[in-house]
């Protein structure tokens, strides 16, 4: 056998390889007119429209709380699998906090792959539910500041039983997933169900498709066929690919405490959490979750910081589980101290912190709960108004400290974790007017176990 013939014929493996592990699609319905689905057979139509699609047509449904068909699920792999669509929101997010929108662009009447869209005043919340266990909603998600009435979002969520993960993806952008080595998910031996329910009143979707394998951020890409000017980054979640420096605009140094003793003296705890002096650090802890009178924790310094500030602290988590908020600008709705006793109690509850008597901003900086979402999120109180969002650029990994930086210059503010910026924001004053000097604040979860250092803050020149 010559030369030729031998690399022939390591060619003719290699393909057959690279088409071995190419993912198989399954089902694909296009609705250009029809439910007819793209590899035979066609779905059931129920309460359903065509309306304008991305490409051709799309479906919705014509009855509240109907699906505008059915599409069979008797192909999709249990054990593993990808699925994908295009859905647009018709309808604007509420208005007011009483006021909330759901609706499942896509979802299974049991077990089974499903995509949940809740619309709220402040927010917009897209989850995938448990794939083995229909009684659990929302195993994987991720909130946005919110979605845009008549824009098509690419959403694919991904599924691998052995690792009880599931995660999803919006326009091929990994938003979160359910970290199977340590969340283990419900599972059952109950079959999956017949159908998938697609649409709703409320929005529209288009080009359902179900993949036999897991399929990585690239192969989501390509099969979503991405045009120029689609993309997520301007809803919701912003990645800066830049650099804070703000050494010289470092004026007096107000709030210094690198946790050696005495320390106490400088803080107020409310809640009933465990803090501890470890090493030179400050060790917060919760009590079990389970305790009677478990609840979360924040943690104020009582020095009032300027209106115009740069604070800095470092944060390195225990264990990976957790939320950590920092509050800033504290202070009562009439500019009372934040420790006046005229202000109705707080114990740890968050809605006293974010939706009574007090004022402030606060950014939710690490969040790895029950999904984790590399997600920060800027909102404006009284009123827990989601303003800005971020990227989380802290490692998710235990006894990694991490450096964030915080900048408030009038109405600019700014967050930096390890120097990159995360939260860029200029307060338009559309929700009160811009806060000023106040009082800083850490706010742990429950089950976050974590370390501080080195919190310092200083005036702006």
């Amino acid at each position: 056998m010559c030369l030729r013939d031998v690399l022939v014929i390591a060619m003719m493996v290699l393909c057959v390889v690279a088409h071995a592990q190419q993912p198989k699609l399954l089902l694909r319905a296009t609705f250009d007119g029809s439910c007819a689905l793209e590899d035979g057979g066609e779905g059931e139509m129920l309460a359903a429209e065509f309306v304008d699609g991305r490409d051709g047509q799309a479906i919705r449904s014509t009855a509240d709380g109907e699906p505008a068909a059915l599409l069979p699920l008797s192909t999709a792999n249990p054990e593993e699998g990808t699925l994908m669509l295009w859905f647009r929101t018709d309808v604007p997010s509420p208005s007011t906090r009483e006021d909330r929108v759901r609706w499942s662009p896509v979802t299974a009447a049991g077990p089974g792959p499903d995509i949940d869209v809740v619309l709220n005043f402040h927010q917009a919340q897209v989850a995938a539910g448990n794939m083995w266990d229909a009684r659990h909603r929302g195993a994987a998600r991720a909130v946005y500041s919110h979605l845009i009435p008549g824009k098509w979002y690419h959403l694919a969520c991904t599924w691998k039983k052995g690792d009880s993960d599931l995660a999803f993806y919006l326009f091929g952008r990994a938003q979160s997933d359910t970290l199977g080595k340590w969340n283990t998910l419900a599972q059952t031996d109950e079959p999956w169900a017949d159908a998938l329910r697609v649409g709703s009143t409320l929005g529209s979707v288009d080009d359902v498709r179900i993949y036999d394998r897991v399929m990585t951020a690239e192969e989501i890409k390509a099969a979503g066929e991405y045009r120029d000017g689609e993309c997520m980054f301007d809803e919701g979640r912003v990645f800066f690919n830049t650099l804070l420096d703000v050494e010289d605009l470092k004026a007096e140094l107000v709030v210094e405490d690198s946790f050696d003793e005495p320390w106490e003296q400088n803080w107020v705890l409310e809640g009933p959490g465990i803090l501890t002096q470890e090493n030179g650090r400050l060790r917060m802890q919760e009590p079990d979750r389970d305790a009677e009178g478990a609840n979360n924790i924040v943690l104020w310094h009582k020095t009032m910081h300027p209106a115009d500030f740069i604070a800095e602290w470092e944060f390195t988590p225990n264990t990976v589980e957790g939320l950590c908020i920092v509050f800033f600008c504290a202070k009562g709705v009439n500019g009372e101290t934040i420790f006046d006793p005229a202000l109705a109690p707080r114990d740890g509850t968050f809605s006293g912190y974010t939706m009574g008597d007090v004022n402030s901003y606060h950014i939710s900086y690490f969040r790895n709960t029950c999904t984790r979402s590399p997600n920060c999120a800027l909102r404006k109180n009284s009123g827990f108004w989601r303003v800005a969002g971020g990227y989380d650029f802290i490692p998710l990994e235990a006894g990694a400290t991490s450096k964030l930086t915080l900048v408030k210059r009038g109405a600019h503010i700014q967050l930096a974790i390890n120097g990159h910026v995360s939260i860029d924001w200029v307060d338009d004053g559309l929700r009160g007017d811009v806060w000023g000097s106040g009082w800083f604040g850490l706010r742990q979860m429950l089950t976050t176990d974590g370390w501080y250092d080195n919190v310092r803050i200083w005036a702006v020149k």
